[in-house]
């Protein structure tokens, strides 16, 4: 089975678009999917050899997946996360830009280090960058 891709509702395409090009991401094509009532944009990105589906469970209760749990008892998608090398220059260039990074910005992640931009700024996903060691 191939991941063919990710969907993010928004109410306008170009407010997200806009926001995804800070990231460096660029659309491809956009077009009508008269039979769905939807303008879809198609933003190709490519697959980091490290790419994998992620599971999260609490272990704590004050963990931020048991907040996540509390709002959506079945759970759901969490984050998107994407790859990057020099993580400091992408917190800047994020700030720069003005989406929000969540505190405490750069933290130690499972496979390096990463920060979390707040879903308000990305059509309400929240997206992880992260720099593996």
């Amino acid at each position: 089975m191939k991941l063919s891709h990710i969907a993010l509702a928004a109410p306008k395409i170009d407010d997200v678009l806009e926001k995804l090009r800070v990231l460096e991401l660029k659309v491809k094509e956009t077009h009508e999917v008269p039979s769905e009532k939807v303008k879809a944009a198609m933003v190709p990105v490519e697959f980091s050899p490290h790419f994998r589906i992620e599971i999260l469970e609490p272990t704590a209760q004050d963990s931020p997946i048991a907040k996540f749990l509390e709002r959506k008892p079945a759970g759901g998608m969490h984050h998107l996360c994407f790859e990057v090398s020099q993580l400091e220059r992408w917190l800047k260039v994020v700030q720069d830009a003005g989406l929000e990074v969540l505190p405490p910005g750069i933290r130690k992640a499972a496979r390096g280090k990463a920060f979390f931009i707040h879903p308000k700024s990305l059509a309400g996903v929240l997206v992880e960058l992260e720099e593996i060691a």
